[in-house]
């Protein structure tokens, strides 16, 4: 057991105003006046639905969080497509309950300054993520280690399949209980992307996801609150298996299909694209 202390926030408390909206009957009556198709009404749909109106209106101030330093390409490319870039930076060796507060508190600055959707980044290359997908969805944890070129250092393999092994073994007994599974885990950059990801649902705020870690989070999220999954989207596939599992669970397809899996929110960014330009597209013209 680890001597982290009991979180002052209730994870379940976070997500606990989620709404949803269902425009998809407003979005068929004006289907004859849609110009998108295929993926990009799907995504028209989405962001109707989390606005609760159709058209649904372009995002006017979408913002990317990166939970950890802003690497130079990210920031380089956030300012071509004009969206503000905030790091959320964690210290490792920080409390969790210092965590989830930050977490917390960082979804809420974004939300009051006006944001209308965020891009959550996390480049987390821990081995947590993939312990807590493990003991949520019930995969073997030799089944989320790293493949292919990433499984070059046997040495460095081996190590993390006992890390794995092992810590999932500590904390199975806190499959129902998030805040306790996440004081346990003792992983604090982890518990604040948790923590930001069920405010900024329960703010009633799309968020586009990138990354494993960030996709772990939100699979922790939604055993939470399982509405908060409705106003979240996985930016790009990923050859980790962590990611892929997650996909899995939340039943979604990612926005792009390029492959990336730095989680430093160059695939963000790229997905906002794309749903900018469905918004576009699916805006009826008179």
């Amino acid at each position: 057991m680890t001597d982290a202390a009991p979180s002052a926030i209730d994870l379940v408390a976070l997500g606990a105003d989620v709404e949803w909206t269902d425009a998809a009957a407003a979005a068929s009556a004006r289907a004859e006046t849609r110009v998108a198709d295929g993926r990009l009404a799907e995504l028209v749909e989405w962001l109707a639905s989390t606005q609760g109106r159709y058209p649904p209106e372009r995002p006017a101030r979408p913002r990317c969080i990166v939970m950890g330093p802003v690497s130079d390409s990210t920031a380089a490319i956030a300012e071509t497509f004009d969206v503000g870039v905030r790091s959320v930076d964690v210290a490792a060796d920080a409390s969790v309950s210092a965590a989830l507060t930050a977490g917390a508190a960082a979804a809420d600055d974004e939300v009051d300054a006006g944001a209308d959707l965020l891009i959550v980044a996390d480049p987390d290359s821990s081995a947590a993520p993939a312990v807590l997908v493990s003991l949520l969805t019930g995969a073997e944890p030799v089944a989320l280690l790293p493949r292919g070129a990433a499984a070059t250092d046997t040495a460095a393999w081996i190590s993390r399949a006992e890390y794995l092994r092992d810590a999932r073994r500590r904390v199975a007994q806190l499959r129902g209980r998030p805040d306790e599974l996440l004081a346990e885990l003792d992983h604090p950059p982890l518990a604040a992307t948790t923590a930001f990801l069920l405010r900024a649902a329960g703010r009633r705020t799309p968020i586009i996801l990138d990354g494993s870690a960030a996709a772990a989070a939100a699979l922790l999220g939604y055993e939470t609150q399982s509405r908060t999954g409705r106003w979240w989207r996985l930016a790009d596939t990923s050859s980790d298996p962590v990611h892929v599992r997650v996909a899995e669970e939340l039943v979604q397809r990612p926005l792009l299909d390029l492959g990336t899996s730095s989680g430093d929110g160059t695939a963000g960014l790229l997905a906002l694209a794309v749903l900018r330009a469905a918004v576009h597209l699916g805006v009826p013209h008179e």
